[in-house]
């Protein structure tokens, strides 16, 4: 059975140097790291074993009529099925078993990509990397939480009163009587108009960069990783949002299915399958776009931020996928390559002062982990020796 070692067996912690901050990693910190084991153990290490035994068909498949008919074909597939489920969902209105869907949708999704990233992987140094699944399930739940934080920050704030005054607006304006299709594509296009600009904010101010970083830290792009977040970029997110799109109100039924959708755009985002995207990558945020967005050098990185659509990345001159190459797997935070991987980590290193000489590498290792020492490691090479 072929298999694949991780790059890396734990998550990295917060630098020694920065003794507060690994002070309060540890011990404020003891719960969720020992959630984390908890998750390796029970759910990541299982699931490891069980998706290792595609590694040897995923050789097989290489170079088939199949795999090149796959490549091309599921994004488009996986986009329309989306939009069918999503209508479906919503057909008799907002019901229990609309919300039952939405729950399941992202384990559904999950149990769909998953395989496919072993069986048809554009990098085999992404297909495993330590403990950051569990680190990715805790943001997933977390995420949820401080999405519910957020709203009643935005009350507190009185933003929910002008967001109230503005909504019938919206209504207003909003044309459902519009082909429903239609109207989920017109939603998604303003909406990552405004998470275009925000995202841009992330990467070109040094105070939301500081935020931002945590979901540049991630060392592997896969299915999962998309969500992981900061609590501060959920909160300024949602009230950057807030008054802009009080104004943009199509019926809940709409925006569920522009949801769902937009989750399924989002995993390809990130996925670690090797796909024929063609003209799609100049459209959605996918693929090479995205791979180059995590590239260690922010001279290349600091591109390509749409969240959904590329198209505003094309029209405001931040698009960069050259047509003569490929990304390599090598991604990160080039200027912090010692950022931690933990969960309280990554809530802790905002707040750190002096961030480049804290999460710096020390200059003998720099070498070892150059980008020019790291490069797409593409299966023409062969299985590896079995166990």
């Amino acid at each position: 059975m072929a298999t694949t070692q991780p790059s890396q067996t734990g998550n990295r912690k917060l630098p020694e140097r920065a003794r507060i901050g690994r002070f309060l990693e540890t011990w404020l910190g003891a719960p969720i790291n020992g959630l984390e084991v908890v998750l390796n153990w029970i759910m990541v290490k299982p699931l490891r074993w069980f998706w290792r035994h595609l590694d040897s068909w995923s050789y097989k498949l290489e170079g088939t009529l199949l795999r090149q008919i796959l490549s091309h074909t599921i994004f488009p597939f996986t986009l329309i099925l989306s939009v069918y489920i999503g209508l479906k969902l919503v057909e008799n209105g907002i019901t229990s078993l609309t919300l039952l869907g939405f729950v399941l949708l992202p384990i559904i999704y999950g149990l769909y990509c998953a395989p496919l990233e072993r069986l048809m992987p554009y990098s085999r140094k992404w297909l495993e990397g330590g403990n950051d699944s569990a680190v990715d399930i805790i943001m997933y739940f977390s995420g949820a939480f401080w999405s519910g934080i957020s709203g009643l920050i935005v009350s507190a704030l009185f933003i929910i009163g002008m967001v109230e005054a503005l909504e019938p607006y919206g209504h207003d304006l909003w044309p459902d009587q519009w082909n429903p299709v239609v109207q989920v594509a017109m939603f998604i296009l303003i909406k990552d108009f405004f998470r275009y600009w925000f995202h841009r904010a992330l990467h070109e101010i040094p105070a939301l960069w500081r935020i931002h970083a945590a979901h540049h830290s991630v060392e592997r792009l896969y299915w999962l990783n998309g969500i992981r977040a900061h609590p501060l970029e959920i909160i300024s997110q949602a009230i950057f949002y807030a008054i802009p799109l009080a104004l943009v109100q199509p019926t809940a039924e709409i925006a569920l299915v522009a949801v769902i959708l937009q989750l399924s755009i989002g995993i390809f985002q990130h996925s670690n399958i090797d796909l024929n995207l063609g003209w799609w990558e100049y459209i959605f945020s996918i693929g090479d776009n995205h791979r180059y967005h995590h590239y260690p050098d922010k001279g290349i990185g600091d591109s390509n931020y749409g969240g959904e659509l590329i198209i505003y990345d094309i029209l405001f001159g931040t698009f960069h996928n050259p047509r003569d190459e490929r990304p390599h797997d090598n991604i990160g935070i080039g200027t912090a390559p010692e950022y931690p991987l933990t969960v309280a980590g990554l809530y802790i290193a905002p707040f750190l002062p002096n961030q480049k000489s804290v999460f710096a590498r020390d200059e003998a290792e720099e070498s070892e982990f150059s980008p020019s020492a790291s490069s797409l490691q593409p299966a023409e090479l062969g299985p590896p020796d079995p166990l």
